[in-house]
């Protein structure tokens, strides 16, 4: 099962860790696997290519994603992060949705 983990402040995403398979098909068929790596990957690139967010703290291991999303004070910068963070997890959700049997998912903010 793939576990997504979203940890944050005051309604603010902090951290997002993506671990383990899903075992909805073998490995190279996995579609629920794939679309939650691409999703992710997709992120976290965008948050560091086209954002710049240049300060994020991030572990990309097989079967394991973990970046954490340093609180900032430009106001065009964490618009956009805030809006990549959102269709993260718009896109979790969806898959949590549609394929629940396989992806655990929980948002934690304190």
């Amino acid at each position: 099962m793939i576990s997504v983990n979203i940890n944050g402040k005051n309604n603010e995403v902090d951290e997002v860790i993506v671990s383990g398979h899903s075992g909805f098909a073998d490995q190279g068929e996995d579609i629920v696997c794939a679309a939650v790596s691409v999703l992710t990957i997709s992120i976290l690139n965008g948050l560091t290519e086209i954002v710049g967010r240049k300060d994020l703290s991030e572990m990309v291991e097989e079967g394991y994603v973990r970046f954490t999303i340093p609180k900032i004070t430009d106001e065009k910068t964490k618009m956009k992060t805030e809006t990549l963070i959102s269709t993260l997890l718009l896109g979790i959700r969806g898959i949590k949705e549609a394929y629940g049997d396989y992806i655990q998912f929980e948002e934690v903010y304190k």
